[in-house]
């Protein structure tokens, strides 16, 4: 059941297609909340594809080293209110609550990024627009 999370990588995707076609001013910003959103329970679907002889091992790599990075923030936070024991293991439900706990905040911490990008962005065409001999 678990496999069937890898779908999620979609919504980055269409989320980048849509901002391409309406031509957001605010690209990588809308991209970056979608892409923070999904990447926890991405990153553990990936884990999982291990089981699968040539291409799952690639990809499972792929998916330790996201959920490496990405899973410790929401269970470190889950954990330090008490909802999970030092020592116990994860219930479906606790894991859940830790997948979303890591989507606010890697969807918080991929839109300041993606705003920080598309703020540089804009100041470098306005500048441009202002000062059009200076070389960039």
């Amino acid at each position: 059941m678990s496999h069937y999370l890898v779908l999620l990588a979609l919504i980055p995707l269409s989320c980048f297609e849509l901002c391409k076609q309406i031509r957001f001013a605010y690209k990588n910003t809308i991209c970056g909340i979608a892409i923070g959103l999904v990447i926890a329970p991405l990153g553990h679907a990936l884990v999982h594809f291990t089981s699968v002889p040539v291409i799952g091992k690639f990809l499972g790599l792929i998916g330790l080293s996201i959920h490496l990075i990405h899973g410790w923030p929401g269970y470190a936070c889950v954990m330090s209110t008490g909802l999970i024991e030092p020592s116990a293991g994860v219930t479906a439900l606790q894991l859940a609550s830790i997948h979303l706990l890591n989507g606010l905040l890697c969807g918080s911490i991929y839109a300041l990024i993606g705003y920080v990008f598309d703020v540089r962005r804009r100041n470098r065409i306005f500048t441009r627009k202002i000062f059009p001999k200076l070389i960039y």
